[in-house]
């Protein structure tokens, strides 16, 4: 027999149903846990627990920014509730899964910070999950509970939430999605199943942006291996900023190599086309630019494997130059660019732009004094 509804809960069903409305976690290109690339021993996982009906009441997706967890989060989230995926994938065509697509679903909460690097507060912990998850779910089978940035939850919010994690609701799941788990208490951690999201390889995640992103392929290679393993920041990237700071770069290089007065001018050039709020952010991002560039200079210098190059689309350029270089220059070279990079991240912030021009001078130095080879 069926419990009758008390009037508490038919009051907080018509208040989630009447309010529902709101941001869904990321939606991935095609349907259920399948549309997750390079993420395998995640949804095997999540795949074997849902199959036995053991899925903890508390997970913790964690890893590189950029790398599925969010999507994965909401897609689990409607694989609870799809009974055309028999509660163990998503359909995402029924009208659960395209509830939850809109916002619109009343037993799932995707809780963000407000405002960039804002904080998660306990008002809204209190408000948004504790007054709600005690209830039974209003429509579906389970309610989910996802917090992305979950390390944006201040303290007085991770202990708010803690007691709702020692003794979870059973019709509830709480999934906190991180880059950065170590932010959060370790009572908190404690009380949850880690799973471990990882940055994808370079082949694999070039193939995922031809495919499914209809991305050229020389763009596409170019997207993957400068970012890490990162779908998210791979379709993000400004390659048009990206190639005019590279162009910049070289340039700045090849001064360093001549020397003198145009040296010190493209320090400031180089500076200039950083990426970030700060000097010392521009500058790290544009020796990075260059560091790139003598990485791609060493394996064309060396006879290294094409497929190692950064900028394989500068291979026929830069090859004559690497060939006016030795690999013990350029590696001093490197050393000089990586020196100024750890000053730049380093806790005494240096003067960016007297970073980027020493750093020239050395890289200079060394490749100019190995410059012909005998």
């Amino acid at each position: 027999m069926v419990k009758k509804p008390s009037k508490a809960e038919i009051r907080a069903r018509e208040a989630a149903v009447a309010g529902a409305g709101g941001p869904a976690p990321p939606q991935p290109n095609g349907y259920g846990f399948g549309a997750l690339v390079g993420q395998d021993s995640v949804i095997e996982a999540l795949r074997r627990a849902l199959d036995d009906n053991r899925l903890p009441h508390a997970l913790l997706f964690h890893g590189p920014v950029g790398v599925g967890k969010a999507t994965c989060a909401g897609i689990l989230a409607q694989a609870l509730n799809c009974s055309v995926g028999g509660f163990k994938d998503a359909c995402g065509t029924c009208v659960s899964c395209r509830k939850m697509a809109r916002g619109l679903h009343p037993d799932i909460i995707w809780m963000t910070p407000e405002g960039k690097g804002g904080q998660i507060k306990v008002e809204r912990i209190r408000k948004e999950i504790i007054d709600k998850v005690g209830f039974r779910p209003y429509e579906g089978r389970r309610r989910v509970v996802m917090i992305d940035d979950a390390h944006r939850l201040n303290a007085s919010a991770q202990n708010s939430l803690l007691k709702t994690l020692e003794e979870p609701p059973p019709s509830s799941l709480i999934v906190l999605v991180t880059p950065a788990p170590e932010s959060l208490l370790p009572t908190v951690r404690s009380r949850c199943q880690p799973l471990r999201f990882r940055a994808l390889a370079p082949q694999v995640l070039q193939r995922h942006l031809e495919e499914v992103h209809d991305i050229p392929a020389d763009e596409a290679r170019l997207r993957a291996v400068l970012v890490s393993g990162s779908v998210g920041r791979a379709l993000d990237l400004d390659l048009d900023t990206h190639l005019g700071r590279r162009a910049v770069a070289e340039e700045s290089l090849r001064d360093a190599i001549q020397g003198g007065a145009a040296l010190l001018a493209s320090a400031e050039i180089l500076l200039a086309a950083g990426a970030g709020d700060r000097k010392v952010d521009q500058a790290a991002s544009s020796m990075a630019s260059v560091r790139d560039i003598l990485r791609d200079l060493l394996v064309l210098c060396s006879g290294g494997d094409p497929d190692l190059l950064v900028n394989a689309d500068r291979r026929s350029d830069w090859q004559d130059w690497a060939n006016e270089m030795s690999p013990d220059g350029i590696l001093a070279a490197l050393d000089a660019v990586q020196r100024a990079d750890d000053r730049l991240h380093g806790a005494v912030q240096p003067n960016a732009r007297l970073a980027i021009e020493q750093a020239l001078i050395e890289a200079g130095t060394a490749l100019s004094g190995e410059a012909v080879r005998g």
